[in-house]
């Protein structure tokens, strides 16, 4: 059989045909290794250095490119940069240390805590006047993209699929307010949150063509991150998704297909199959990360409803399996959820969510090996 390069193997899945193997994702922000359970895996491997971070407030480990290869990655990742010109709020006490970021959102992370979580909401008492005279951060600032072009040539030159991930304008948007407001607010004043959120596209489409001007033509996937859903079922209402969040996502992704012919991949957490049709219509061609443990989230049902229009990434069970599961326990899942997806391509394999600091090494080995040797086609 033929041997694919990564980038080939990567566009042949996400294009509905069989190439060698099911390709594998790591590295991404929805896709990464905690650098604790990160540096307990190099212990187990023998790889050497410090371990670096690639995203603070997940606290996700830059991983190796010697490790990429040996397992089989076959996607490498670019990312913009904050602001060189924003003033980084920096915090510590006896207890945590914070930063605000450049959209005015303070993250907090506890001495106990594994993460960073959104603790200080800037827009949290806001009126629609208020939105008119808040600084918002400068989505033309050149210092967000400066070498990413150069890096995605070379990760694409090299044989790899280049992937990178976005903000969209719903979670961004509870950000700025906190979830709770937002959630309030969408039903006993929606016209703050279309204001909010009208301000926040605005500004994000901006900001992703100035990225797409860069690494447009060197990306094959751009991942926007946008949870609407529990592990029960949707965060808000269907209907009030599809009359207020539905319409700025859909311009937002139709924004981002006229910059580039990546393909594009919404993440969401939870039980998302009340909202694939809707996800669909509006552009999306992956879905992320197909969280298993959730309701109405059964691989086997998705893939025979879907898997000829949609590309399915993830999978790998990131709240039982992985963290608490035998090495057999395991390679049994790896296995099912090729047997269920990966017929006729269309699947891109990966965890759930980002492996967390108390998944055993050997677990992650098993995973990883067991799609090298059972997801050959």
């Amino acid at each position: 059989m033929k041997q694919y390069l990564p980038r080939e193997r990567f566009k042949t899945a996400l294009e509905h045909r069989e190439p060698d193997r099911v390709p594998i994702d790591l590295g991404g922000f929805q896709s990464g290794i905690t650098v604790i359970a990160y540096d307990k895996l190099k212990k187990k491997l023998e790889i050497p250095g410090e371990t670096k971070l690639s995203e603070r407030n997940q606290q996700l480990a830059e991983i190796d490119e010697s490790f990429l290869i040996k397992f089989g990655i076959d996607t490498r990742y670019v990312f913009s940069k904050p602001s060189a010109n924003g003033v980084l709020k920096e915090r510590e006490d006896q207890h945590s240390i914070s930063y605000v970021d450049e959209w005015g959102t303070r993250w907090e992370k506890p001495y106990s805590s594994f993460y960073y979580d959104p603790t200080e909401f800037p827009l949290a008492s806001a009126s629609i006047d208020d939105l008119k005279n808040y600084l918002w951060p400068n989505p033309n600032e050149a210092s967000k993209f400066t070498g990413i072009e150069e890096e995605a040539i070379r990760k694409q030159n090299n044989g790899f699929a280049v992937c990178t991930t976005v903000s969209g304008v719903f979670e961004q948007c509870w950000y700025l307010t906190g979830l709770e407001r937002i959630l309030i607010e969408i039903i006993e004043n929606p016209k703050f949150v279309e204001a909010l959120m009208d301000k926040v596209l605005e500004i994000e489409l901006s900001l992703y063509s100035n990225l797409l001007d860069k690494i447009g033509k060197n990306i094959d996937m751009i991942e926007l991150w946008e949870d609407i859903s529990t592990q029960k079922g949707p965060l808000v209402s269907p209907r009030l998704y599809r009359k207020i969040i539905k319409p700025r996502t859909k311009t937002l992704v139709q924004a981002i297909k006229s910059k580039t012919n990546a393909k594009i991949a919404l993440h969401s957490c939870g039980s998302v199959s009340w909202a694939i049709d809707d996800l669909i219509d509006i552009g999306i061609e992956v879905l992320n990360p197909v969280q298993v443990s959730a309701e109405n989230m059964d691989t086997k049902i998705l893939k025979n409803k879907y898997g000829n229009i949609l590309s399915f990434w993830g999978g790998i069970d990131t709240q039982r399996v992985l963290p608490r599961g035998t090495v057999q326990e395991v390679e049994d899942e790896v296995k099912k959820r090729i047997d269920d997806l990966a017929p006729g391509g269309g699947y891109l394999l990966a965890p759930v969510h980002n492996i967390q600091p108390d998944v055993p090494p050997e677990n992650i080995i098993a995973a990883l090996e067991t799609c090298l040797k059972y997801g050959i086609y």
